[in-house]
């Protein structure tokens, strides 16, 4: 007998590379076998050379970075930053000078044109006190006037401390803000005389109170108390800008007022100097100009302090990040 052997399955398939694609689109299963490591190969390649879509690790590092880089250069941002900084105190004692220039100046035109002060309100309170006795007896309802003008000048104080505890103290916004608001108020002042609707003659103190003189009055008490505030948050107590009197105690009695170097001393020197030379110029002025002239020359003052306040160099840079 002869042996005989199992005949072989004829469906049983031997295992073959896989075939090549070729360009009738057969073999589609190897096909596609074949092209998806050749896809990854791609992504990756591009994952290279692509920046900012991918990064080693499958981290989103770099992406992220490079997208905070890009908006911290948008002009939007710069300029949060820039008006969020804290501004440099160093020689902001000359911008208070200048402001002591222009309290000298409001008040000696506010006196002799209406017969009230806007930034002393020492005299103010003399003039308040004397009321109810009836004195002085010209011009009648001084007191009113020299009540109105001390009121005001309060609601400024609480105002402007307000306005600069709530935007920050010395932030270049805040600076901003507040002196604008100053200007504004002598802007307006200059506008009301210019257009006739306040007299900038001295009044006669025997005719009867000139009630719209309380307007301008208001205006320069209320931007009188915006400097003051000024000079606390800046830290520069011995230039008040609005008053003399303790100014003129605090040089006199200072041990170190022969000394070389004395900053504090030449601060009041210059303080006392400005308030004098502005109020003597209101004099001049008004013999040789209009009032309204006068004012506007004081509204240029404080509108060049708060331009100035723009540009003004930020705090130390680790500061002012912080502020961010």
């Amino acid at each position: 007998m002869h042996e005989q052997f199992p005949p072989s399955p004829r469906n049983i398939q031997f295992p073959t590379s896989p075939a090549r694609p070729d360009h009738g689109g057969q073999n589609i299963s190897a096909d596609n076998n074949s092209t998806l490591p050749s896809n990854l190969d791609s992504a990756n390649e591009e994952s290279k050379y692509t920046p900012g879509l991918w990064s080693s690790g499958g981290s989103t590092t770099v992406s992220l970075s490079s997208s905070q880089i890009a908006q911290s250069m948008t002009v939007g941002s710069v300029l949060n930053r820039h008006f969020r900084a804290n501004i440099d105190t160093k020689h902001t004692d000359i911008v208070l000078i200048i402001c002591g220039f222009v309290g000298g100046l409001v008040d000696g035109l506010s006196f002799n044109a209406w017969g009230s002060f806007s930034s002393m309100q020492t005299g103010n309170t003399v003039f308040l006190a004397l009321g109810p006795s009836g004195q002085p007896a010209y011009p009648a309802y001084l007191w009113a006037k020299s009540l109105i003008a001390l009121s005001v000048f309060v609601t400024s104080n609480v105002f402007f401390i307000h306005l600069h505890r709530l935007l920050s103290p010395r932030r270049r916004s805040t600076m901003v803000v507040s002196f604008a608001i100053q200007t504004l108020a002598l802007l307006a002042t200059a506008i009301l005389i210019q257009l006739g609707v306040i007299s900038p003659k001295p009044e006669d103190p025997r005719a009867p109170i000139e009630w719209m003189q309380v307007l301008p009055i208001s205006l320069l008490s209320f931007q009188a108390g915006g400097q003051i505030c000024a000079s606390r948050i800046l830290a520069l107590d011995e230039i008040p800008t609005v008053v003399l009197t303790t100014l003129l105690c605090d040089l006199l009695v200072d041990p170190k007022l022969t000394a070389k170097f004395n900053p504090k001393r030449n601060r009041r020197i210059g303080a006392f100097l400005a308030l004098f030379l502005g109020a003597m110029t209101a004099g001049g002025l008004s013999k040789v100009t209009g009032m309204a002239s006068s004012i506007w020359f004081a509204m240029g003052l404080k509108l060049a302090i708060t331009l100035g306040w723009v540009i003004w160099k930020p705090e130390g840079r680790s500061k002012s990040n912080m502020e961010v």
